[in-house]
């Protein structure tokens, strides 16, 4: 219930086409399913200090707000519209926030190595893998999520993936949550040079949905936790 109504308000408020927002200004089927799994660690949310990584809209984070988190950091590395569209839908949905709780946004842009914010106890992202095909975006994401994840108090960093470049039919069986995805093995080896592991935690495959002669098929998305493995090479 909680999610409609802020899906419902946000809604209102997203960019349709592209515009001077881009494609953050939408809301994508990642951040639905990231939104699923804040929903049903809704314990482990309430309270803590939450960041989100390129966070468009603000839905997840908004989400977060609504299920009591003590405060809330919205970034995003778009255009300033973008931010605004952020700081207005805060305004929007500041009445479903628990009392006290802080929520703002501000522009963050990985590859100009900007001061990063401090203190979060779970960083979370959504569709943030899905056309860095070039490695010093890549690389910039990296390096980002490394300084933050080695910063007290150790946060945890949950990121939603859609599958978008596999070429497997949507109703096949893969070994693996992560098994026929270029975007993804992309950014996964830029995590790796940076000490990082990725462990799937769910994965959902399109489930194909009939209404009489209509079909249509779900996203293909999984739920990925990001870990600080190692020391990253020098240099870093």
């Amino acid at each position: 219930m909680m999610w409609s109504k802020l899906r419902e308000y946000v809604a209102l408020h997203e960019r349709d086409d592209a515009g001077a927002c881009g494609v953050g200004g939408e809301v994508w089927p990642a951040a639905s399913a990231l939104c699923e799994w804040l929903g049903n660690h809704s314990a482990e949310v309430c309270g803590s200090r939450i960041l989100e990584l390129g966070s468009g809209t603000g839905a997840c984070g908004l989400y977060a707000a609504a299920l009591g988190a003590a405060s809330v950091q919205l970034t995003d590395g778009g255009p300033v519209e973008l931010i605004s569209l952020a700081r207005a839908n805060i305004l929007r949905n500041r009445h479903l926030f628990r009392a006290g709780s802080s929520v703002e946004a501000r522009r963050l842009r990985w590859e100009e190595h900007s001061p990063l914010p401090r203190d979060a106890d779970l960083i979370i992202a959504s569709d943030v893998w899905y056309r860095h095909a070039d490695g010093a975006a890549n690389a910039a994401l990296a390096r980002t999520l490394r300084e933050l994840l080695d910063q007290p108090p150790k946060p945890r960093a949950i990121v939603a993936h859609e599958h978008r470049s596999r070429e497997a039919p949507f109703d096949a069986t893969l070994p693996r949550w992560d098994a026929d995805d270029e975007l993804l093995e992309g950014f996964a080896a830029a995590a790796r040079e940076h000490g990082l592991r990725l462990e799937g935690l769910w994965s959902r495959r399109p489930r194909c949905h009939v209404r009489g002669s209509f079909r249509s098929w779900d996203a293909d998305v999984s739920i990925v936790e990001v870990f600080a493995i190692q020391t990253p090479p020098t240099g870093e």
